[in-house]
Parts: structure tokens; C-alpha cells; sequence
């Protein structure tokens, strides 16, 4: 697992939670392809468009967020078929708001900052859909407070050889030079192990559990 993924999944899961009844997916499908049920509930799929770097360690997740519905009718009622468009719009604009209110206030998710969203302008009935297009971010590619799988880094942080070169923080070595001071060589040596030279006034070993 990876930040970025990390990131996704952590948003579609706080989008489900927040929407229920509304089902969110990773994968878009055609509306076609969708069961009836889950369309009149309403569907949501939130899609990687691009991530955007700034520098080596931040980054933001462009986002596409569609929603997808149906609104029921009945094909030779020519009065509800003339009318259905406007439900449509009216069902499109529902599903939205509620994303949006989610979208305002996610808790512990970075911030999303939504910049525009398309809608279907009655074009597929009894079909509806919106697209929304959103920043996520800027996230901390060095953050290690989440759930990772274990190990002493997250997959794909640095590359394999600095990974194996990796271990848990186990204890700290100090070294107390008290005036007058020794060199800054000398204090380089210390760090590497050579005391032939010189010697720390006060040696101490802290042991992390």
C-alpha cells in the first residue's frame, strides 16, 4: 500500500459512510452496466485523474467524482416523459448536495477543495450524472501515521536498497562532550564508533520499547 492509494480509499469509505444507501465504487461503469436498485439510490465513483508534485515530499491528488442515476418512469406516460428531464436535473442536483456537504467538513481527510462540476443537462434520460472535479491535498509523502501493513516504511517510499538498509529506532546512543570542548572532527569520529583519539566525558545508552 502506498499514500496515494491510502488516500483514495480513505476517501470513498468516509463517502459511503457519510452517503448512505449511495454506492461507491473505484471502477466507472456505464449506466447501462449498473443494476436499477443501485442507480435509484444513486452511484458515486471517484477517479484519479493526475497527481500533481511540489517538491519531493508534497503532492495533490487531482480527482474526478461522478455520480450516476436513474429516475423511474413510465415509457407511454407522454406527460411524465415531457416532465422527466426537470426530475432528472432536480435528482442530479440532490445526489451533488449531499457530496458537497460531505466534502465541506471530512473530519480528518486533507483538505478537498472542489473546483468545478458538470452535469448532464438532461441528455440521457431516465439517466443522470454529474462530474466533479477536485483537489485533495497537498498530502505529506513522509506522514507514517496510518495504516501501512507493517514494516518500517510504507511500499514504494524510498527504493529497495535504502529500504533494506532500514531498521526500527531500538535505543539512542549518547555522547556528552563537557567543556572544553574536543573538535568537530573528533565529534565525527565519536558518531562513527573511533575513540582512540579522544573520549566523551559521559557515555549513556537509552533503550526505546
Amino acid at each position: 500500500m502506498n499514500i496515494f492509494q491510502a488516500e483514495i480509499d480513505r476517501l470513498k469509505s468516509g463517502i459511503a459512510e457519510a452517503l448512505p444507501g449511495v454506492i461507491v465504487r473505484g471502477s466507472l461503469i456505464d449506466h447501462e452496466s449498473l443494476r436499477r436498485d443501485e442507480l435509484q439510490n444513486g452511484v458515486i465513483t471517484v477517479l484519479l485523474e493526475r497527481i500533481e508534485n511540489d517538491g519531493d515530499w508534497r503532492s495533490k491528488l487531482r480527482l474526478l467524482i461522478t455520480g450516476q442515476l436513474e429516475v423511474p418512469g413510465r415509457p407511454g406516460d407522454v406527460e411524465e416523459q415531457a416532465a422527466l428531464g426537470a426530475v432528472i436535473e432536480k435528482a442530479e442536483i440532490a445526489l451533488y448536495a449531499r457530496l458537497r456537504a460531505y466534502l465541506r467538513n471530512t473530519g480528518g481527510l486533507p483538505h478537498i477543495e472542489a473546483r468545478e462540476v458538470q452535469f448532464s443537462a438532461q441528455s440521457k434520460p431516465p439517466f443522470g450524472w454529474f462530474l466533479l472535479r477536485a483537489d485533495y491535498g497537498p498530502l505529506n509523502e513522509a506522514c507514517l501515521d496510518w495504516d501501512f501493513g507493517g514494516g518500517a516504511v510504507p511500499e514504494a517510499m524510498y527504493p529497495p536498497q535504502v529500504e533494506q538498509a532500514i531498521s526500527t529506532l531500538s535505543g539512542v546512543d549518547v555522547k556528552i562532550d563537557i567543556e572544553p570542548h574536543e573538535s568537530a572532527v573528533e565529534h565525527h569520529k565519536w558518531v562513527d564508533g573511533d575513540e582512540s583519539t579522544s573520549q566523551p566525558d559521559v557515555k549513556t545508552n537509552v533503550e526505546l520499547k
